[in-house]
């Protein structure tokens, strides 16, 4: 087999492997626009999207050792714009220290959604959710710090569920959810008692 075959065989493989295009509606003129349940269907899909990546951010910023870190573990959920921005100001390094000076290990829980809101044209979101972490270990400076910003009476421990709340503001960049800017509510910090 000449380079060319090969080259062939190769284009003809990725090719076939692509997905269908999408049909062209602007020259369809038996195109039917979308029914109101059809384009219902698709707003909660779009939401059910709009979930996943925040799940998965939260588990990626959440579960975390400081013995085995890494510290850029949630970048693959940012927009380009926002990861630039991290990393100007030195976000990989700030989260290795924390992790490393405090001896964190922390654990994802759960996380509850208290609204999501898109915009007009659905091209971008702001979610508003609670993230709930243990922390199965850290220095008792650590701990101290954390229970100063905890306006509740009980204390936050090794192992203690709790939760943060959690802003993201979303959108999406060549048709993929990504998030474009995070705000943390450190003052509403709450502890998670079990039932």
């Amino acid at each position: 087999m000449s380079k060319m075959d090969i080259i062939k065989k190769f284009l003809t493989v990725i090719q076939e492997s692509q997905p269908a295009p999408a049909p062209d509606r602007s020259i369809n003129d038996n195109y039917e626009p979308v029914d109101k349940e059809e384009e219902n269907i698709m707003a909660t899909s779009e939401e059910e999207t709009v979930k996943e990546l925040a799940r998965n951010f939260a588990q990626a910023l959440t579960e975390r050792d400081f013995e085995h870190l890494d510290g850029r573990a949630e970048y693959y959920f940012y927009t380009v714009d926002y990861l630039i921005e991290l990393i100007k100001n030195n976000d990989e390094q700030s989260t290795i220290k924390l992790f490393k000076e405090n001896k964190i290990k922390s654990k994802y829980e759960n996380c509850e959604f208290l609204s999501i809101i898109f915009s007009a044209d659905r091209e971008q979101a702001e979610v508003v959710y609670k993230i709930m972490t243990s922390l199965l270990n850290a220095d008792d400076k650590y701990f101290k710090e954390l229970n100063k910003k905890n306006s509740k009476k009980t204390r936050i421990s090794q192992g203690t569920p709790f939760s943060t709340t959690y802003t993201l503001l979303v959108k999406k960049e060549k048709g993929t959810w990504k998030i474009d800017k995070v705000e943390v509510s450190e003052e509403n910090i709450k502890i998670t008692t079990s039932p």
